[in-house]
């Protein structure tokens, strides 16, 4: 009896040795190929996926907003918890593809379009601000400004994946000129310009209707200063956490 007692305490802590080792071996992976992130998006992605598919109040979206530094080779002091994204500060298409890639990770969280995340009894608009994100000085200094024009033309001339435009993945469109704006939204493609020394939101959200007769409408992905946040948007909230 007491041979089998103390083989089975062996065969345990061999299981336990095991088990820290694994865990010890993942947490390295995780550190050493910076996974943070991408769990971060996953973990959002899924809970937008359990909100569509319980169709009841299921309590609030577990998205968080990420915080972007674009740099030329300094730093975003600003930020906390700051992501970095290395660009040649002088080349905007190496700055504007780290907006659009920030975009299209906003978009695949909540659903691309298809999801339904705000059913929740209520009619307001529910905004999800998936990243906040700053130019260091490098990019400042070199890049002041790029125009909402030059910005969707690139969408529309660049692929994202396959044939597919980044343009086109976002907006469902293959040209600019078709692209309408949603109404709580006021950008100005041919006046309005991203200025390098601000700091800027990548948001998106859904109208949430009450009336079950009227669908609820998903609004696309834009980049609008974060300074005007609250006064270009219609009365809402926010459902993504600091």
């Amino acid at each position: 009896m007491k041979n089998k007692i103390g083989e089975l305490t062996t065969k345990q802590l061999v299981t336990i040795i095991i088990l820290i080792v694994s865990f010890i071996i993942i947490l390295f992976l995780i550190f050493r190929l910076n996974l943070g992130e991408q769990s971060d998006k996953e973990i959002c992605h899924n809970s937008v996926i359990l909100k569509h598919q319980t169709k009841i109040v299921s309590g609030p979206l577990d998205c968080r907003t990420s915080y972007v530094c674009i740099s030329g080779g300094g730093e975003c002091s600003n930020m906390p918890k700051v992501s970095k994204v290395s660009v040649s500060p002088d080349k905007k298409n190496e700055i504007m593809k780290a907006i659009a890639d920030k975009m299209t990770d906003c978009w695949w969280m909540f659903g691309e379009g298809k999801i339904n995340y705000g059913v929740s009894g209520g009619t307001s608009i529910k905004y999800a601000l998936c990243s906040a994100i700053e130019f260091d000085s490098e990019v400042q200094g070199k890049t002041k400004e790029i125009s909402y024009s030059e910005f969707y033309n690139y969408l529309k001339t660049i692929q994202k994946q396959g044939s597919q435009s980044y343009l086109n993945y976002l907006y469902g469109v293959n040209d600019v000129a078709l692209l309408t704006i949603d109404p709580p939204f006021t950008i100005d493609i041919n006046q309005d310009k991203i200025m390098t020394n601000q700091r800027y939101s990548i948001i998106t959200g859904i109208d949430d209707n009450i009336d079950p007769l009227d669908s609820d409408v998903i609004l696309k992905v834009y980049i609008i200063p974060t300074s005007e946040t609250s006064s270009r948007l219609e009365q809402g909230e926010f459902i993504t956490k600091a």
